[in-house]
């Protein structure tokens, strides 16, 4: 049974389908507790999951310091990892340290692991002492060798390990082992997040393997730096940029710059190895050839040494055209001799491939986005991206590099419709024939990486028609962990959900004789047991910053664990996930685990349904991506709302049905049918497919345009309720990050509300229908004998006349949906005067809330 199976079992659930739950995380908090929580008031999220709070159990504490007496790491510092740079330093007033091997790493994270959770230190000790936590691999340590049969390790390969209680000759331990130093690490993070989570240590007999081999962020250096030190997320204070890491600093920062290792990025590093994350590319795909220069080759070089004791390689984002550069003269091509099958081309990247490898090893190899917004690439000499990609992959393969190449193309040329573009240019190359008989013209060092959704990191799309289409090339998906279209550093939107739902949607992709594969899943396409591919990788666009916390939102640290663990195994739950990342983050008080966990569950739908509901997609204003602005119309068709839209008096959404773009054809036969229908179509994207009626009648009964309306403050509603739930935790987490997250719910409750209302507003206008007050929270309130209703659930407030004489006491509130929970806040004293009535119900996502203000006038 692997870790995460076995934790599975074990997991104590929160489930947020009860009334009971919801009372209870709303409105009946427990008491304060007699002594603040574990974190300081002033904690600022900086250590991200690897906090390490004492255990607040008391009885816990004892069993576990009962068992953990002894740490055992023979031959921590024999292996040395590479380091390239003579003088590698940390800043001066640095608080975490250069480690010189993977070994190493772990046995300074036990130390500080257990430390913190057990509240004293425990030693690191030779021999085999009891109640030792021994690490190693069979190479490193005799007692790994001889407490761990060789048959038990063979199955895990260069990174997966075990974890197992054990008794011998008198001595009780606990062994965590891997056949590489680097395994060994994983097994430490992932038996330290059992402690974090407070479950037992009793009986352990654990394993755990990587279902995808290459688990790689990307980093953009200079775009969505949502996580920058200052509002803007820029980062522009003391001279930073706001990325994560310095090259080119000044002011007051210039002298922090790389070489110079900085505290966040150790933490970034132990943070990254203890998901399982193995690689980062640390530059923008829209790519600046100065991190192919020499000087910046050094600075990498430093960077690299750092990160390599927790197995974290490095790549770099290129630009195809580079040779042309001239901060490479004399070493320089002409446009014309960026031709992928010339000797010239592909010796010059050989030759900076080589500079690469001489002061990086391990250096991964090239992230490439080419002819696509304004970048180049081979088709500005009349090739395709299979030229552009085997032509560099060529030049780096006998060094053992790979080429991750961007399907992320949308030229108009090709098609109408944006959506169909990518698998029109680059299907053809995966089917064309070769001379010796082989199918697929890419390079086998080649992963084409392709976004989850046809369109472009939307909160919600159809799986990408190329997983599984592109049977006879590598295929990495591209997840965004940057919140770009979900929120950016302001709205909570945890991404776990998104990613399950397309990890695991159903390709229905078929083999050579038309049978439906047996392993179809977009994550079988993935970890490429759908096609028998041998190699697998999986790319989340990084969200690490300079900010205090490095993401910029509290909140948004999830989805960054949330990614590498799918990563690791995207088998996993976004539930099970996210109570993780709660108990590592936030503590394991079950009033705050399930208060949170609740909040972060629904937040994605919740967001879908206040932005793009049913399927409407882009309705983002183009300034930053954030706000709405769904009658923007661009000098690009296919950058503008309204080509996505489509809002007529008819209906709404674009027509990709046979009858329309056709664009439902790309997928298998199953899928293709089903989109192609608007009756069996998922309603979740209706609008991908189909132009919708507005009295088109919905599966609940609603007509749609009513449905549209009812999703959009629904969404509202959520975020109302969760910024009612997180105040509720006010005396249960540290002053600071609670105040934070405070303020992030506030303007996302607002910003919430502008969606909402600009686009009811704008499809107003073609539906000519008026905005129905049957909401999801609908109430009538009886005053004076009275029953008034009516009330716009999107209204700050409603004002109510009142007839001379009458009491503006409200004695009845009737919601439309006898399971809404409602309550009288406030009673007016008198008209004018102002009552309120919080409505609190349950949606198909979770917890909703609406607080009525009646103004009551004469």
């Amino acid at each position: 049974m692997s870790l995460d199976d076995e934790h599975g079992l074990r997991r104590r659930s929160f489930l947020i389908g009860s009334g009971a739950v919801l009372t209870t995380s709303v409105f009946g908090a427990p008491a304060a507790q007699a002594s603040p929580p574990g974190f300081p008031g002033d904690y600022d999220g900086s250590d991200l999951w690897l906090r390490y709070e004492p255990v607040a159990d008391p009885g816990l504490l004892a069993r576990y310091r009962a068992a953990l007496g002894a740490i055992v790491v023979e031959n921590a510092d024999r292996t040395k990892v590479h380091r390239h740079t003579a003088n590698l330093g940390m800043a001066p007033g640095s608080t975490e340290h250069l480690v010189e091997s993977t070994l190493a790493a772990a046995r300074d994270e036990l130390v500080r692991g257990l430390g913190g959770l057990l509240g004293r230190s425990v030693p690191v000790r030779d021999g085999f002492p009891d109640r030792a936590v021994v690490v190693g691999t069979p190479d490193s340590s005799p007692l790994v060798r001889r407490l761990v049969p060789a048959r038990d390790l063979a199955p895990l390969g260069t990174e997966g390990y075990l974890i197992r209680s054990l008794s011998r000759g008198g001595h009780r331990s606990i062994v965590i082992a891997g056949n590489t130093e680097v395994a060994a690490l994983y097994g430490t993070f992932a038996f330290l997040r059992r402690l974090q989570a407070e479950h037992p240590l009793a009986d352990l007999k654990l394993s755990s393997v990587p279902r995808i081999n290459h688990r790689y962020l990307n980093y953009w250096e200079t775009e969505r730096l949502y996580a920058g030190n200052n509002p803007a997320g820029t980062g522009g204070s003391n001279g930073e940029n706001g990325a994560i890491f310095d090259f080119t600093a000044t002011g007051a920062s210039a002298g922090l710059n790389l070489p110079v290792i900085l505290d966040r990025y150790l933490v970034a590093a132990r943070a990254m190895a203890s998901v399982g994350i193995n690689g980062i590319t640390i530059n923008n795909v829209n790519a600046n050839s100065f991190y192919l220069t020499p000087a910046a080759i050094e600075q990498e070089a430093a960077l690299a040494d750092a990160l390599r004791p927790y197995g974290i390689k490095l790549a770099v984002s290129i630009n195809y055209a580079a040779p042309t550069d001239a901060r490479f003269a004399p070493d320089t091509l002409t446009r014309e001799q960026l031709d992928p099958y010339s000797a010239q081309f592909r010796d010059w990247w050989t030759r900076r491939a080589r500079q690469l490898q001489a002061a990086i090893p391990d250096f991964l190899g090239f992230t490439v986005k080419a002819n696509s917004e304004g970048q180049p690439g081979p088709q500005d000499l009349g090739y395709d991206h299979g030229d552009g990609a085997n032509g560099i992959a060529a030049a780096v393969a006998p060094l053992g590099m790979r080429i991750f190449w961007r399907t992320f193309v949308y030229n108009a040329d090709v098609d109408a419709d944006r959506l169909k573009r990518a698998y029109l240019e680059f299907g053809p190359i995966d089917e064309e024939r070769q001379p010796d008989g082989t199918i697929g013209r890419f390079a086998k060092n080649v992963f084409l990486q392709t976004k989850n959704g046809p369109l472009d990191y939307q909160a919600r799309e159809p799986a990408n028609p190329l997983f599984g289409r592109m049977e006879h090339t590598n295929q990495a998906i591209e997840l965004q962990v940057t919140q770009e279209y979900t929120g950016q550093n302001t709205m909570l939107c945890y991404l776990g959900p998104l990613w399950e739902e397309v990890l695991k949607s159903d390709t229905y992709a078929t083999g050579p004789d038309g049978r439906l594969l047996p392993h179809r899943l977009v994550g079988h396409v993935v970890d490429g047991t759908a096609q028998g591919h041998p190699d697998s990788a999986i790319v989340g666009v990084a969200n690490f910053g300079n900010a205090d916390n490095l993401t910029g939102h509290h909140f948004a640290q999830a989805n960054l664990y949330a990614f590498g663990r799918l990563a690791w195994d995207w088998t996993l739950d976004a539930r099970g996930i996210a109570e993780d990342w709660v108990r590592l983050t936030w503590g394991n008080r079950d009033f705050v685990v399930r208060t949170i966990v609740a909040m972060m569950l629904g937040s994605r739908e919740a967001l879908v349904s206040y932005q793009t509901p049913l399927g409407v997609a882009h309705q983002f204003r183009s300034s930053d991506h954030y706000g709405p602005n769904p009658a923007e119309r661009l000098a690009r068709d296919d950058w503008s709302p309204v080509y996505y839209n489509r809002a007529d008096t008819a209906g709404l959404g674009y027509d990709r049905s046979p009858t329309g773009s056709g664009f439902t054809a790309q997928y298998f036969p199953v899928l293709a049918a089903r989109y192609a229908d608007i009756e069996t179509v998922p309603e979740n994207l209706l609008m991908w497919f189909h132009h919708v009626p507005w009295d088109r009648r919905m599966h609940n009964g609603r007509i749609f345009w009513d449905e549209l309306v009812y999703r959009y403050q629904t969404g509202v509603h959520y975020v109302s309720w969760m910024r009612r739930a997180w105040d509720a935790l006010e005396p249960h987490v540290d002053a600071r990050r609670f105040a934070e997250v405070k303020a992030k719910l506030a303007a996302h409750e607002a910003d919430a509300g502008t969606w909402r209302d600009t686009c009811v507003g704008y499809w107003q206008q073609f539906s000519g229908r008026a905005v129905p007050t049957d909401g999801p929270l609908s109430i009538r309130i009886v005053v004076g004998g009275r029953a008034l209703g009516g009330f716009d659930a999107g209204a700050a407030s409603s004002t109510v006349p009142l007839a001379a004489g009458t009491a503006p006491r409200i004695t009845k509130v009737i919601p439309a949906d006898p399971t809404v929970r409602c309550e009288v806040l406030s009673q007016a004293g008198g008209v004018p005067g102002r009552a309120v009535v919080r409505a609190t119900g349950m949606s198909f996502f979770g917890p909703i809330l609406k607080d009525y203000v009646f103004e009551f006038t004469r």
